[in-house]
């Protein structure tokens, strides 16, 4: 991966950030993710029945919060992304059997999957500590996703040096400058990890005046660190790719005040 990737990658957070949660108090790390293709010409279709059903979910108090994505850039247009955050391993189980009991299942089985041309369902790990993120989370819409896929025999100090560009931009204010950034890593399918990128609006995707990597060189007192930091993050990735996602209100739970 060329270092420009990189650095465009990380120069690109510019959200204001509010109250950011440490290790201590951060919310349980998965979440549940399902990315779900429409069948042809079916579109219009799947989305009055996704809001019948989570209008269904709302009726029967699902305890969890659903939020759906479509993407405005990259290479497939098509995807409606679910999301429901945070939680622990044994809250699946438990959150299994809710779903069978209140017939959440079931009222999909009848209403939406027969518009649906096929699904991907995967956990993504949360890794808060590396992360610099609002308690509350941010309004978006838009998400920046840059994921990239891990090689098979990736190095263990890909991973080092991931924790310390953001233990070094932590302790440097990046984030106060910049903005918040999520780590994430994907459970299920290819091995992948991803940085996540919240913005309000498209101006809020220029870059900022100042380059992550010029901050990195003067923290780390010249270029020459930098370099290698960067070319140590990026010794344990076999691919690269950037999608923009949506929050789609419409197609998402109903939140409280509604």
């Amino acid at each position: 991966m060329k270092k420009s990737t990189i650095l465009g990658l990380l120069a690109a957070l510019v959200l204001p950030v509010g109250v950011v949660a440490e290790e201590s108090d951060a919310p349980p790390a998965l979440t549940d993710v399902w990315i779900m293709v429409p069948k042809a010409g079916m579109a219009q279709q799947f989305e009055a029945a996704v809001t019948k059903h989570m209008a269904f979910r709302a009726e029967n108090n699902d305890s969890r919060q659903w939020m759906t994505f479509t993407p405005v850039i990259g290479d497939k247009l098509n995807l409606y992304q679910f999301r429901a955050c945070c939680f622990d391993w044994a809250d699946q189980d438990t959150y299994a059997v809710e779903e069978a009991d209140k017939g959440f299942d079931a009222n999909w089985g009848e209403n939406a999957h027969q518009y649906v041309d096929h699904y991907h369902h995967y956990f993504d790990r949360t890794d808060w500590k590396n992360s610099h993120w609002p308690d509350e989370g941010t309004d978006g819409p838009y998400y920046g996703v840059t994921s990239w896929v891990l090689k098979e025999d990736a190095p263990s100090a890909s991973g080092e040096a991931r924790k310390q560009m953001s233990q070094l931009a932590k302790d440097g204010g990046w984030g106060e400058k910049s903005g918040p950034w999520l780590w994430l890593r994907q459970i299920g399918g290819k091995d992948k990890l991803a940085l996540v990128s919240p913005y309000a609006n498209f101006a809020d995707m220029a870059p900022p005046e100042q380059k992550f990597y010029e901050f990195a060189s003067e923290e780390l007192g010249s270029e020459e660190k930098a370099d290698a930091m960067f070319e140590q993050f990026s010794s344990g990735f076999a691919s690269s790719d950037y999608t923009l996602w949506k929050y789609r209100e419409d197609l998402s739970s109903p939140s409280d005040d509604e």
